[in-house]
């Protein structure tokens, strides 16, 4: 059965290929299932199944390659986050879980914080997802709680910080959403900015 993330990601997909043809290229294959189980097992936590579903129609995007310098092609992501694939998000999550929480994640890895709940430096049960060019990280939140899988920011001088999303469908619809009215050049909505299309590359001002 076709999840909602599936067909808001058809969605998004059908939009970047007509009017965004350079992202839609960036975009990687679907994930390999074993990639995010090795990802799901090392976390010792679940994922959340709309995060899943999303890794399960794509792979993020090379994020290691040069998306400065005018190349703008890997942006899919509201704030110009690229992307990440499931091995990226590993290293990405081991590099950081380097400088833990004092005050949240304990070394038996339990959390005396709960999802949704900011931190610093690093929280072990923040995933990374997503990266912008000056480090800066987009992430899933898989600590207990009502705001599980709630989408977080961090970057190194403030740690991690609630999103104004609460969770990885949000992302999606607002970029289906966003997208429909720029196409259809329809009014945005109050204090909202249109994505920007040059030469076949999305971007967000």
């Amino acid at each position: 059965m076709t999840t909602s993330v599936e067909r808001t990601w058809q969605r998004i997909m059908a939009l970047l290929s007509e009017h965004a043809p350079a992202t839609a290229r960036e975009i990687r294959s679907p994930a390999p299932a074993a990639h995010v189980e090795r990802l799901r097992s090392r976390l010792g936590l679940e994922l959340p199944s709309e995060l899943r579903s999303w890794w399960a129609v794509m792979d993020g995007v090379d994020d290691q390659r040069d998306h400065g310098s005018g190349n703008q092609s890997g942006y899919l992501l509201p704030k110009d986050y690229l992307p990440l694939s499931v091995t990226r998000a590993e290293e990405e999550h081991a590099r950081q879980s380097r400088y833990p929480d004092p005050n949240c994640c304990t070394p038996e890895g339990n959390h005396h914080k709960q999802a949704g709940d900011g931190g610093f430096p690093f929280c072990t049960a923040v995933l990374p997802i997503g990266r912008e060019i000056g480090g800066g990280l987009l992430c899933v939140d898989l600590r207990p709680g009502d705001d599980h899988g709630r989408v977080m920011e961090w970057n190194a001088s403030e740690g991690v910080y609630r999103s104004d999303w609460a969770n990885v469908t949000e992302i999606l619809d607002e970029i289906a959403e966003r997208l429909d009215k720029y196409v259809h050049d329809r009014e945005p909505a109050y204090r909202e900015r249109r994505p920007v299309i040059s030469d076949g590359e999305l971007s967000w001002p």
